[in-house]
């Protein structure tokens, strides 16, 4: 690749450029880190986040590469400072907002641009259209400064992002296409059928060898309710939550907490993302399965990135079903690495370890026969708060009374609340919660 880089910058008319998806640890940087020591004129490195563009400078200036960065909050004078000193650099890193600053457009245009690297590309598609317009106006941008070269790199992108940026960036002539698998060695998927799914985290966190660990949830609010659940419940686990409606001074305190602590349990809507590079994360927990493939591997891909085994477990119930994801870990017959390979365009040539492969399966829910045998013996005696009760308390009368003496209410409420949304359980609204199984789906009183 890098080889090809060099080549193209040499020619009178070069190839427009490449698109190249490589997965996360791969080296993705050093593509285009070392052809900006050779090539004759600017690097310009676009990033979505600025943790990325940190990250990024401090690589640079690792490697004895000179570099400078544009981006908000810079005051006039360390703006104009910076434009009158980009003869002197190699590279240049900004964001696709300040890139369309009149006067940084202005500056650029004096100076010859090699190439302009587009990194973490498939966010153009997730984020253009939403809220980060400007990432849509990255085309009309690279239009203006004519780089010699257009590079987009990401991690993640299936056929109908490669086809999005071909249409934005390369709309004379396709990109070359360099294409590795998105597929983690070093991550194992699971999934978790589970009643009551605060219970199956709690469960899951208090294995030591489970941890650093992070729990991904759908909503800031779920993000923090299940943090302080699981905070109560284990007071001896080391919890914070994360998500972008927390002050920034508060994130930047989390990021480091998470970062140095050797133990830590992190609940986080999927804010904790790119720019975070903890590589000592043992297990990605997912509250709820991911509205698609490219998120779930994006989210998977925060474990592991040390090299080491690392677990991507899915929890699953009937409130799910909307997923996109939950025909893949609502079953236990087909590869999961080979169903979400297939869901982004990619074949599976080997499984390195997932549920299915493994032959790891839950086929029995936590708490399930307890619970639909105490009310099919029971019928339309208790409610859900009662049920409880007595499953957590031995009564030597009453049959499966105690059994789940290790749950707590709330976890056993949560379960029955699931087994009504499946419909093995009616709750009449004429008879004040008191609940009777439906006979059509559980014959005989034998559990699924």
């Amino acid at each position: 690749m890098i080889k090809r880089i060099l080549e193209e910058d040499k020619k009178e008319n070069p190839h427009p450029g490449m698109i190249v998806t490589l997965p996360t640890g791969s080296g993705k940087s050093l593509c285009f880190m070392l052809p900006t020591l050779v090539v004759s004129g600017l690097t310009i490195i676009v990033y979505p986040l600025l943790a990325l563009m940190s990250d990024q400078v401090r690589r640079f200036e690792e490697a004895k590469i000179p570099v400078l960065c544009l981006k908000g909050g810079q005051s006039k004078k360390e703006r104009k400072k910076i434009l009158s000193n980009l003869a002197n650099v190699r590279a240049l890193v900004t964001n696709a907002e300040t890139l369309a600053n009149p006067r940084v457009l202005s500056a650029l245009l004096h100076i010859p641009v090699s190439m302009i690297v587009i990194d973490e590309a498939h966010t153009i598609d997730r984020w253009g259209s939403s809220f980060r317009p400007a990432l849509r106006t990255l085309s009309s941008l690279v239009a203006h400064l004519r780089p010699r070269q257009t590079l987009c790199f990401t991690a993640t992108a299936d056929d109908a992002v490669i086809d999005l940026l071909n249409t934005v960036f390369f709309t004379g002539k396709p990109a070359h296409l360099i294409r590795g698998s998105s597929d983690r060695e070093t991550i194992s998927y699971f999934s978790y059928p589970a009643l009551s799914k605060s219970r199956a985290i709690t469960t899951l966190l208090r294995d030591p060898s489970a941890r650093p660990a992070i729990v991904f949830a759908p909503t800031r609010a779920l993000t923090e309710r299940l943090a302080r659940y699981c905070r109560f419940s284990d007071p001896a686990l080391d919890i914070r939550h994360y998500h972008a409606g927390l002050p920034k001074d508060a994130r930047h305190m989390i990021e480091s907490w998470y970062f140095h602590h050797p133990d830590g349990v992190l609940f986080a809507t999927n804010a904790y993302g790119m720019g975070m590079d903890k590589k000592d994360i043992r297990t990605v927990i997912h509250h709820s399965p991911p509205s698609d493939a490219l998120a779930f591997l994006q989210e998977s891909g925060r474990a592991g990135r040390d090299g080491l085994p690392a677990r991507s477990i899915v929890l699953i119930n009937e409130a799910d079903r909307s997923s996109n994801l939950f025909p893949i870990f609502n079953q236990h017959k087909q590869c999961y690495r080979s169903l979400l390979l297939s869901l982004i365009d990619e074949e599976l040539e080997h499984c390195f370890g997932c549920g299915v492969c493994l032959n790891h399966r839950i086929l029995r829910r936590e708490g399930e026969r307890p619970i639909l045998r105490t009310i099919l013996f029971n019928p339309l005696k208790y409610t859900p708060y009662t049920l409880a009760l007595t499953l957590q308390k031995k009564d030597a009368r009453v049959l499966y009374s105690g059994s789940l003496s290790t749950w707590r209410i709330r976890e056993i409420e949560e379960a029955v609340n699931t087994l009504v949304q499946e419909g093995r359980i009616l709750q009449p609204p004429f008879l004040k919660g008191k609940m009777i199984l439906l006979p059509q789906i559980d014959k005989g009183g034998r559990d699924r």
